[in-house]
């Protein structure tokens, strides 16, 4: 038994051709359709790129009790479960933020991993003369840029030829499993002019949007989104590669493949640039994912059912026969993929210290916070790093040392209670995680508005049901998950909890 998980970041479905896209040229995205089951409801978890791969290792949200980390010292891990039932594990990446503080943790829960540097602000080419501070993405990416000038030197190329490596090395072979992840489609989109061409010839340098850049600009959304459809095919183009390999070697008899990814990308949809900021629409939370399973033998079809990121590594131990552990919240999607059960009715999803979210597939609604009292933001952590920073001294202090044992994940092992402030004196919680509250809640009826453009009004007495009900769905789902007490508070649940639950 082997399996390959293909993993992209920051991959919009709807610029894919298998669901429904017309513009990209991306011919083998089609064609891996073909040779697997693609799931058309498929969500999020915890948000955005780290907390989105806690939950593959781990198979349960993560965003209700810390933003940004590390794998826990207590967390389960998918790839490490397998290499001690002796399956030999494998990583492939050039997602830098593996080697930056914040998830430095994750790569040595493989057996075996490489790493390929370069992408976006990664540390990786020295330049005393172009030095500015110590973390500039910016002007970091130019220096990063000049040392990949052809195609072969892309990060996105090099990674995949490592992945090749490992099945020219291991095809004849079994027992193994390997990721291919790359950082693309993530911004900036730095990508040959050949795959450019494929869309215009004119220039196009507007290839690192932002959520402060103005989407209101056609010009500005006409650039991002022909690059991002550049990057894709890029993608698309070494993504055949794998499949003629798997032909050329008959691997589709005995390798599941899935394909997959963190979590889509707005590029001027609903007036934004980005993902972290606003509210958590389709095109970020609903996300393409594909599977082949060998044994169920089932290919070129769709599944409706409802599933998500924590449902990932759950599949992967029952291909491979490794239980999972009770603390596992995900579900196998062999079933679902087999065309003989559904997945699951309720999806969770969101960000720590911002929405907190929930869908059935024809509701979905978001929750707001009502209040910003310091202390009902809190990390619960034994590793205290962010992305690519310790916490400060001051958050430490803020924390005044206290520790809890409530939550059964953590199995028995006390963790520290962080608040998120930006002075320990502070009374109210760090803005980063207000500012969206200016949104409000946010409701759609997704049969009727699958685009999410036209929001129900949370107060019209004609959605009063359908907001009594996603309410009650949000608090199973965090009660699942062992949310902290203060996140109820925070976003209302105590003061407006609805009668039907």
């Amino acid at each position: 038994m082997r399996a390959i998980m293909v993993m992209y970041d920051s991959l919009n479905r709807r610029f894919l051709p298998p669901y429904g896209d017309r513009e990209t040229v991306a011919p083998n995205f089609a064609r891996l359709a073909e040779h697997t089951v693609t799931f058309d409801q498929f969500y999020v978890g915890s948000l955005p790129c780290m907390p989105a791969r806690r939950e593959l290792h781990t198979a349960r949200p993560g965003f209700t009790h810390r933003d940004w980390g590390p794998i826990e010292p207590f967390d389960d891990s998918v790839p490490e479960m397998l290499g001690d039932a002796g399956i030999c594990t494998h990583c492939v990446t050039d997602h830098y933020h593996y080697w930056q503080d914040g998830g430095a943790t994750y790569l040595p829960r493989f057996s075996t991993w490489e790493m390929i540097r370069g992408q976006e602000g990664d540390g990786w080419i020295g330049s005393a003369e172009d030095f500015v501070t110590r973390y500039n993405l910016a002007r970091q990416d130019v220096i990063n840029r000049k040392h990949q000038t052809r195609e072969e030197d892309t990060c996105h190329a090099m990674t995949f030829r490592a992945g090749m490596r490992f099945l020219e090395e291991n095809a004849d072979l079994d027992g193994w499993f390997l990721q291919i992840e790359y950082f693309d489609p993530h911004e900036p989109y730095f990508v040959p002019e050949r795959y450019k061409r494929l869309y215009t010839d004119r220039p196009l340098p507007f290839d690192w949007p932002r959520s402060e850049d103005s989407a209101d600009d056609p010009d500005l959304v006409y650039q991002a989104r022909t690059n991002y459809r550049a990057v894709l095919s890029m993608a698309d183009e070494y993504l055949g590669k794998l499949l003629d390999f798997m032909d050329a070697h008959d691997m589709w008899k005995d390798t599941m493949l899935i394909v997959n990814t963190d979590h889509g990308y707005l590029l001027g949809e609903h007036g934004f640039f980005g993902k972290n900021v606003m509210p958590v629409y389709d095109e970020i939370a609903h996300i393409p994912f594909f599977i082949w399973d060998p044994e169920s033998g089932r290919r070129g079809e769709r599944s409706s059912s409802l599933a998500q990121t924590i449902d990932i590594g759950p599949t992967l131990l029952d291909y491979f026969h490794v239980p999972p552990t009770d603390r596992m919240l995900g579900r196998s999607l062999r079933p679902a993929a087999a065309g003989s059960g559904a997945a699951r009715d309720e999806v969770l999803f969101g960000y720590y210290g911002r929405y907190a979210a929930v869908s059935d597939g024809r509701f979905c609604y978001m929750r707001c916070g009502r209040r910003k009292d310091a202390g009902l933001l809190n990390s619960y952590t034994l590793m205290p790093t962010h992305m690519s920073t310790r916490f400060s001294l001051e958050e430490l202090r803020a924390g005044k040392g206290r520790m809890t044992d409530e939550f059964s994940f953590t199995r028995g092992v006390p963790v520290m209670v962080i608040p998120s402030v930006v002075h320990e004196d502070d009374a109210e919680m760090d803005p980063m995680y207000t500012g969206y509250m200016k949104y409000g809640d946010q409701l759609f009826n997704l049969e009727d508005d699958p685009d999410e453009l036209h929001p129900l009004d949370v107060n019209a007495p004609e959605n009063r049901d359908a907001v009594r009900r996603m309410t009650a769905m949000l608090i199973r789902k965090l009660e699942e998950a062992e949310a902290p007490e203060e996140l109820y508070t925070r976003l209302g649940l105590r003061e407006e909890a609805p009668d039907e639950r």
